[in-house]
């Protein structure tokens, strides 16, 4: 699939953000191929807010090779917390969501395709249904698997590649491969991925569960770079992105509104006050941050 010069996108959500995955198989590509590695995953992303940032954010790069995952935001498994079950509309909305989904991950293999590239269509890594665990039970993995069976539809209509996770995954789930949120995978979770992922591609002979992903210093320098532009990513895309980004309003508007949203919030201690706090300080230099990472992504 890959060759000298190509440059790849990941194109997702927070699972494709968190970025260990990602560095693991780039670790192991440029070990054979002059080839560039871009993460253009943003927490909170969804296939419906992908779509407005597809172009600035990832084809921008010109990528030869894309590689997609979207589904467990698109599910809109809120809605199946137990304080949500008399939420106004919960079916119909619930019902539409994967509609939804479709019609947007449709487009998005479109626009890969037309802008010359090609797309590698994911399926989604599994919700943990399993484990015991204090986070609530939302039981959503039917959803994921409704989504599943749409891109194998959608990959051979296109002729995509896919990489299967949940094939990989889902019999690991009591080797605690996600973690306690049933979402994300932990540090073997991504292992994984990466792992699942070369050996689907036809680069490495074997799936190794064992051993652990060790960073080359190279790579650690370019992931810590990357990292630092994650939570400006998810405010400025996904959390104040119609108020904000889509709407065209002013940086300092934006920022604005961050600081809004940060003093209404109680609790200060969690991920999004301190991504609305981060981006205060550091959007504006936030077209640095991302030509670091340029920088340090190099062959």
């Amino acid at each position: 699939m890959f060759k000298d010069k190509d440059i790849v996108c990941f194109l997702g959500d927070s699972i494709t953000a968190g970025g260990l995955y990602m560095a693991e198989v780039y670790q192991t590509l440029r070990k054979k191929y002059k080839i560039k590695c871009f993460n253009c995953g943003v927490s909170g992303g969804t296939a419906k807010k992908a779509i407005e940032y597809l172009h600035s954010f990832c084809l921008h790069y010109n990528p030869s090779i894309v590689i997609t995952m979207f589904g467990i935001n698109d599910i809109e498994r809120w809605l199946l917390e137990e304080k949500h079950k008399n939420f106004p509309g919960r079916e119909e909305l619930l019902r539409s969501a994967i509609d939804i989904y479709k019609d947007c991950y449709e487009r998005i293999i479109c626009e890969i395709k037309t802008s010359g590239a090609e797309a590698v269509i994911c399926i989604p890594v599994p919700y943990d249904e399993e484990s015991e665990g204090a986070e609530e039970n939302l039981h959503c993995q039917h959803r994921l698997d409704e989504c599943g069976e749409f891109l194998y539809s959608l990959a051979k209509k296109y002729d995509c590649f896919v990489v299967d996770y949940k094939k990989a995954m889902k019999p690991l789930l009591s080797e605690g491969v996600i973690s306690p949120d049933r979402v994300h995978p932990t540090a073997r979770g991504y292992h994984i991925m990466a792992q699942t992922f070369l050996y689907e591609v036809g680069e490495i002979p074997n799936i190794d569960t064992e051993t652990e992903f060790e960073f080359e210093a190279w790579n650690k320098e370019r992931f810590d770079a990357e990292q630092e532009l994650h939570t400006l990513r998810y405010v400025e895309y996904c959390d104040i992105f119609e108020a904000g980004w889509l709407q065209n309003k002013s940086l300092e508007e934006k920022k604005a509104l961050a600081r809004k949203k940060f003093d209404a919030i109680e609790n200060k201690t969690t991920f999004v006050p301190r991504a609305y706090l981060d981006y205060i300080k550091r959007a504006d230099i936030m077209d640095r941050l991302i030509g670091d990472v340029i920088k340090k992504t190099v062959f």
